[in-house]
């Protein structure tokens, strides 16, 4: 019996020591709208986004990862995850209520233990009228022109001591492996996974990080429409003081023309457009190596040392051991 229990990565929050620079550089240069604020968190959406929000801005100490949101398939799945966590020490329990949809279960993976919630009741977002889409009914609002324009959440990307271990558990709810980069035999340096059985790309990716470090993100991913769009953000960045830090170029696994930045509050976002489609329910975990351009198609181009770094930061002894790890991986990347 086949069984797809979640539908899609609803929200992420992210972790900010600099909120209002966050928010502002989120609406101002990424062009996300603000949905509502509440406590120490502001809610955030792409243009394109029917779901009340896509990033979840919240004050904390250092750039982090808060906790990563998935919208199940139907109803009763919620139910059915939790049960199926029931007893085991992944299980967190459920949130009865939270801002912009209904009761969550909560759990972490076993390795990299990031914070994950599952629900199916959202709060679907109504426009202002200066805002509403008269004509395209497929658009929860009109075309945003502002900043880069993001239309909506597309990946995030975490870290774990144990990649293998965690896409073990992430498939026992679901989710399915696409892509693996295998510098060697058993070392798994990065891998794709995701929620449904129609995604072209990915919305879960996985790169490695030291033993004991644990909830470590290395980046959030917005989508915008064309190829061209991500050379458009390119330029709004650099009009905004935003230093590159990679891109824009493709990716081989995916297909996906990307570019990285970082907001003001420290943490990587990327910008992403393109991809191939992917439209097998038996599709088989491609195994790439290095020297076939996974990470860069045309291979004419070197990765920079910085696009290993995670956050939260790490103690001084794991830290060195996780750029160890990151390092080797890096090199294993550029052959």
């Amino acid at each position: 019996m086949s069984e797809v229990l979640l539908s899609q990565l609803a929200h992420v929050e992210l972790i900010s020591p600099k909120p209002d620079e966050t928010v502002a550089w989120m609406v101002d240069v990424l062009g996300l709208e603000e949905t509502t604020r509440a406590g120490q968190s502001v809610y955030l959406r792409g243009w394109g986004e029917w779901l009340h929000s896509s990033l979840i801005v919240t004050e904390g100490p250092e750039p982090a990862l808060g906790h990563i949101g998935w919208r199940t398939y139907g109803p009763g799945d919620p139910e059915l995850i939790a049960q199926r966590l029931g007893g085991r020490e992944n299980a967190i329990g459920w949130i009865d209520t939270s801002v912009g949809h209904g009761p969550a279960f909560r759990y972490r993976a076993p390795v990299g233990r990031h914070v994950h919630e599952v629900f199916w009741e959202t709060e679907l977002y109504e426009a202002p009228p200066e805002k509403a889409e008269r004509d395209f009914q497929n658009r929860p609002q009109r075309f945003s022109e502002r900043g880069a324009s993001a239309r909506y959440l597309d990946h995030v990307t975490i870290a774990s001591a144990s990649i293998d271990t965690d896409i073990e558990f992430y498939l026992s709810l679901g989710h399915r492996h696409t892509a693996k980069l295998s510098p060697e035999p058993g070392f798994n340096a990065f891998s794709t996974v995701t929620c449904n059985a129609i995604r072209s790309t990915h919305d879960l990716g996985l790169v490695p990080d030291a033993p004991g470090a644990t909830a470590r993100g290395n980046h959030i991913a917005y989508r915008v429409d064309q190829r061209l769009d991500v050379e458009r953000a390119a330029e709004v960045f650099m009009a905004h003081d935003t230093p590159i830090e990679f891109g824009p170029g493709i990716h081989g696994f995916d297909e996906i023309t990307y570019l990285y930045v970082r907001e003001p509050g420290g943490f990587r976002i990327e910008i992403n457009a393109g991809g191939w489609v992917n439209t097998m329910p038996d599709w088989q975990t491609t195994d790439w190596n290095p020297s076939q351009g996974g990470t860069t198609f045309w291979k004419n181009v070197v990765m920079p040392p910085s696009m290993m770094d995670c956050w939260p930061a790490l103690a001084d002894e794991v830290d060195q051991a996780a750029r160890d790890v990151q390092q080797s991986t890096r090199l294993f990347v550029e052959q």
